[in-house]
């Protein structure tokens, strides 16, 4: 069994933990160190139980938390040789790093964590595959469209964590400004409601036990249009047996078992 469990998710800060075969790892650490610790106590883990930790990109949102954090524990990064040069001066001397390429597998215990290219405005993101004895997490975050190779890599999968950043009114009516409107909606951005549902519509099938929503925003974007359009999309497909559930901005998300 594959267990996720989000700590925390929104354009203000991201951090999730996987637990499979005795095998612990996050995927990004974006928020503070002191809520990190809380959220993996909540977990019934610790820092110096996690085996690595992926990072997505190097925006503040997904990596903010590591500085601190690593001055406690002992840390093993895995992420774009980028984002090693990028962040080797701020760690303790006792992190460790391992770079990844676009299509790199790690092997961790019996977990296996495959990395591939979004489209975010960043250097090298990434997105996660992560399996276990059969069964496949898909982790898909800041990425403004989803690619051909981005699907070929998601077929499959027995759970999803999505981007489901905003709702396209709430961004157009946000006041913000015509150059971050478009940044955001571009091809280099995020993803909407709308587009995360497309997702989903392309790798509908019935093992698909979970869809988790992340990484919403909190001026352009509710659990509520989020979750609705979501379960619009779930109830069309007929993939009643599918799960839906919202990580929360700034609560952890319990346990969710993949089966």
């Amino acid at each position: 069994m594959m267990r996720l469990s989000v700590l925390a998710s929104s354009s203000r800060g991201n951090a999730s933990v996987i637990s499979a075969g005795g095998t612990t790892l996050m995927v990004d650490a974006g928020i503070s160190a002191a809520r990190i610790r809380k959220g993996l106590a909540e977990c019934d883990l610790s820092v110096s139980g996690i085996q690595g930790i992926f990072l997505t990109h190097e925006h503040h949102d997904h990596i903010c938390g590591l500085g601190v954090l690593s001055k406690k524990d002992p840390l093993h990064l895995y992420c774009s040789r980028y984002l090693v040069s990028d962040l080797r001066a701020g760690m303790a001397a006792y992190t460790s790093f391992t770079c990844l390429e676009h299509g790199s597998c790690v092997q961790l215990g019996d977990v296996s964590v495959t990395a591939f290219n979004v489209r975010h405005d960043a250097y090298e993101p990434f997105g996660y595959l992560i399996e276990h004895a059969g069964r496949k997490l898909g982790y898909l975050t800041d990425s403004g469209t989803v690619t051909p190779d981005i699907l070929r890599r998601l077929q499959g999968v027995d759970a999803l964590y999505l981007e489901s950043n905003y709702d396209p009114e709430m961004l157009e009516n946000s006041g913000r400004a015509p150059a971050l409107i478009d940044r955001i909606s571009g091809d280099w951005g995020h993803l909407s409601n709308g587009q995360a549902c497309e997702l989903v519509r392309q790798l509908a099938h019935t093992g698909l036990q979970h869809v988790v929503l992340g990484h919403l925003s909190p001026e352009c974007n509710t659990p509520r249009l989020a979750t609705s359009a979501m379960q619009n999309t779930l109830d069309e497909l007929g993939l009643s047996e599918c799960r839906l559930h919202c990580a929360p901005m700034a609560n952890r998300l319990p346990w969710i078992e993949i089966h």
